[in-house]
């Protein structure tokens, strides 16, 4: 699993649950509106299943001052509400993230001081992304465990060596700290929000209104520099290079790579060293992967195909299946899958 599931806490609330949206000048807007949208959806859901008697959400944005805020790309948020003026009534906090946050954190002490107020008053202080370090710059993330974006994660934890930082994760929690990994896994703890909240109905019906998975396949770490630097320009090697790192405990050795390669030991172990610049290991381990990709990737490829294309195909195929079945879509005439044989064999990752 690379994500910790929280115990969910009863679903049925008697009082409304308040979410508000921390944001601030140059944050990143996918920070906000991602996890915004699915609680909006949320509340959309819930009359959709009869449940008209239970509380939703109530979404306020908070900024110093209310009124438009500009984000990193340019968009302008409008806050409802300064943060000043709010001392309890929220159930949630959430804090989004950006480029130049821990700016924000030094141009404005008394934001990273409220937000290490309000968290012993509200149900849940979420952030979103390098909201993380408004977090930790509050003293919150201390001696937990805790996840942020994986470009940021060791900026993290070297100017706050208190933290467990876990760069792997899509989410963490601990206790009633969650921390989200980068930008659009703000997406998944908001969906893990509302299915602690509301149940895994509600949650399912959001991902399926949104079009993303209930939860993504995989860690951060299949999006990382290192795996994107060292991956192959051949297409079949990088598929097998996911598959070395997806399957640590089975044959790696070369010719067991060979075989589901379709190729000779020696011709595989020259074009794998060419597009590497690694050399099969012989003795069954495979490849040394790179040291922050502990993970697991999310393209996963089927056993023994036949040939390298098939192989490219299968790889794609495994988290569109996935999701397929996660969100019950169909496949009709003329609806692709991510790749084939027939159409090309260039894989596209999953985001």
């Amino acid at each position: 699993m690379n994500t910790l599931v929280p115990t969910p806490p009863s679903q049925e609330l008697t009082r409304s649950r308040r979410i508000g949206f921390l944001i601030y000048p140059d944050c990143e807007i996918c920070d906000v509106c991602g996890p915004l949208d699915v609680f909006h959806f949320a509340n959309f859901s819930l009359p959709r299943f009869g449940r008209t008697d239970e509380p939703g959400y109530q979404l306020v944005i908070l900024a110093a001052t209310p009124g438009p805020v500009r984000t990193h790309c340019g968009i302008e948020i409008i806050a409802t509400q300064s943060w000043y003026d709010i001392k309890d009534g929220l159930d949630t906090l959430v804090v989004s993230g950006g480029i130049n946050v821990e700016q924000a954190c030094k141009d404005n002490p008394a934001l990273v001081e409220w937000v290490r107020a309000m968290a012993p008053r509200v149900r849940r202080v979420t952030s979103i992304c390098t909201g993380a370090f408004i977090l930790a710059a509050a003293g919150l993330l201390n001696h937990r465990r805790a996840t942020t974006h994986w470009m940021f994660s060791d900026v993290l934890a070297t100017t706050y060596p208190l933290i467990q930082v876990d760069s792997s994760l899509i989410f963490a929690r601990d206790g009633h700290i969650y921390t989200s990994g980068g930008i659009t896994a703000g997406i998944d703890l908001a969906l893990a929000l509302v299915e602690e909240d509301l149940g895994q109905e509600i949650a399912l019906a959001v991902a399926r209104t949104l079009v993303v998975f209930p939860r993504r396949p995989g860690g951060q770490s299949q999006f990382t520099a290192c795996l994107v630097a060292e991956a192959s320009s051949q297409p079949d090697i990088r598929v097998l290079q996911a598959w070395i790192m997806e399957h640590p405990g089975d044959d790696l050795s070369v010719e067991a790579l060979a075989d589901r390669m379709a190729m000779s030991p020696r011709n595989f172990a020259r074009l794998f060293h060419s597009e590497t610049g690694e050399t099969p290991a012989p003795n069954g381990r495979g490849p040394t992967p790179p040291a922050a990709s502990s993970n697991k990737p999310s393209c996963r490829s089927r056993q023994s195909p036949s040939n390298a294309a098939s192989a490219i195909a299968n790889a794609c195929d495994a988290p569109f299946n996935a999701f397929s079945t996660s969100v019950r879509t169909t496949i009709g005439p003329g609806f692709d899958r991510p790749c084939s044989p027939d159409r090309g064999v260039t894989p596209h990752p999953i985001s």
